[in-house]
C-alpha cells in the first residue's frame, strides 16, 4: 500500500530547492497533484516523454514524487507518479543552518518562480475568455501590499495568514471544483 499524500511537505535541504527550481520540474510537480505516468504528463505539457525523464529521476531522488503504481502497458511497463504533498515550504531548520544568502535565494526563486507560471498561465486563460466574450471578471486576485508593522502585530498576522491557508485550502473539499493556488511570502523587507 502507498503512503497518503501529505497536505504540506516541509523541505529541510537546499539541494531539494534547487532541484525544484526549474520550470519544467514545476510544472512536472503541478500535474502530479494526481497520480500520472511521464506519458500522461508529456501530452499534457506537449512534449515527448524522452524529454522529461531527466526531470522525473530528480525529482524522486530529491524524495518530492514517489512511484505509486506500476503498469503493464503491451510489453513495457509504465511507472505512475504522484507528488508526495500538496504543497512544499522550507523547513524552520533551514534557517538553524550556516548558508550563504545566495544558497538561500534558491527557497525564494522556487516558490515565487512556482506563483510566477502559475499566475502567467491563469492571466493568459483569462485574457482569451475576456476577448472571447465568456467572462469579464477574474475568478482569482493578483497584488502586492506593504505595510509597516510592529513585530507584534506581524507574529500575529502570520499566525493567521497560516491559519487561513491551513483553514481554506483543506485538500478533501470540493475536489469536483477549480483548483486554485495561493503562494504568499511574508518577511520584514531588506534594502540589501
Amino acid at each position: 500500500m502507498t503512503e497518503p499524500q501529505l497536505d504540506t511537505f516541509e523541505v529541510d535541504s537546499i539541494e531539494v530547492f534547487d532541484v525544484l527550481n526549474n520550470p519544467t520540474r514545476l510544472r512536472i510537480l503541478r500535474r502530479l497533484s494526481e497520480p500520472h505516468s511521464i506519458r500522461e504528463v508529456a501530452e499534457s505539457l506537449g512534449v515527448p516523454p524522452t524529454r522529461l525523464y531527466y526531470h522525473f529521476n530528480l525529482l524522486e531522488e530529491a524524495g518530492v514524487i514517489r512511484v505509486v503504481e506500476t503498469r503493464k502497458v503491451g510489453a513495457m511497463l509504465q511507472k505512475v507518479f504522484h507528488a508526495v504533498a500538496r504543497s512544499f515550504r522550507p523547513s524552520p531548520s533551514l534557517a538553524a543552518g550556516d548558508h550563504d544568502p545566495a544558497e538561500l535565494a534558491k527557497i525564494a526563486a522556487t516558490v515565487l518562480d512556482g506563483a510566477r507560471l502559475d499566475a502567467e498561465n491563469a492571466l493568459a486563460k483569462h485574457f482569451e475568455l475576456v476577448r472571447r466574450g465568456e467572462e469579464s471578471e477574474p475568478l482569482g486576485a493578483i497584488g502586492r501590499s506593504v505595510s509597516f508593522m510592529t513585530e507584534d502585530r506581524a507574529r500575529e498576522f502570520a499566525e493567521k495568514l497560516e491559519g487561513l491557508v491551513e483553514d481554506e485550502f483543506d485538500s478533501s473539499e470540493d475536489e469536483d471544483g477549480t483548483e486554485y493556488g495561493f503562494t504568499f511570502v511574508f518577511f520584514p523587507l531588506s534594502d540589501s
